[in-house]
């Protein structure tokens, strides 16, 4: 009787734990919620646990910077979600937090665009070190706003968000 009760009990701290893993990742079902949770998702340290990231992301969803290489040319880097989490866990314990702090929606049914001026601090309310533009497609699959692309460019003196998606 005692060892089913222990194995009773464990079942359900089991069951809470997972429900408290499940509650973690907020909901998705508007617009905002989904920037704001993106926003959540990839902030904190850079080996931090990406399990809502991966949620808010199709499984298949491409994370494309664009980046100037040495010749002065632009070019997209197309990422999968776990080479951009590889990539940002090799930051280790160094935190940066990303905040959308301007953005329009363009949207259809279950398609959505969103154009989203960015900033990005080392800490919460710490002062933006980078800024910079994201276009998400978002898609809802009736259980909430995913995201299918992510491209995004950080601003640079000589290219800088432009003023009308500035806050």
């Amino acid at each position: 009787m005692t060892l089913r009760v222990v194995v009773l009990a464990g079942c359900i701290s089991a069951m809470s734990i997972h429900v408290c893993r499940a509650q973690a990742c907020p909901s998705t079902n508007t617009i905002p919620e989904l920037g704001k949770a993106l926003d959540d998702a990839v902030s904190g340290p850079g080996n931090g646990d990406r399990t809502c990231l991966r949620a808010l992301l199709m499984p298949d969803a491409r994370l494309i910077p664009m980046a100037k290489s040495p010749d002065g040319k632009w070019a997209p880097h197309v990422l999968t979600v776990e080479d951009w989490i590889s990539r940002v866990a090799k930051r280790g314990d160094a935190a940066f937090y990303e905040r959308q702090v301007k953005y329009s929606v363009q949207s259809y049914g279950q398609i959505a665009q969103l154009w989203s001026t960015y900033e990005v601090r080392e800490t919460p309310d710490g002062k933006a070190t980078t800024r910079g533009i994201n276009a998400i497609q978002a898609v809802n699959d009736g259980s909430g706003w995913k995201v299918a692309q992510i491209v995004w460019k950080a601003a640079t003196p000589d290219d800088p968000v432009p003023a009308k998606d500035l806050p």
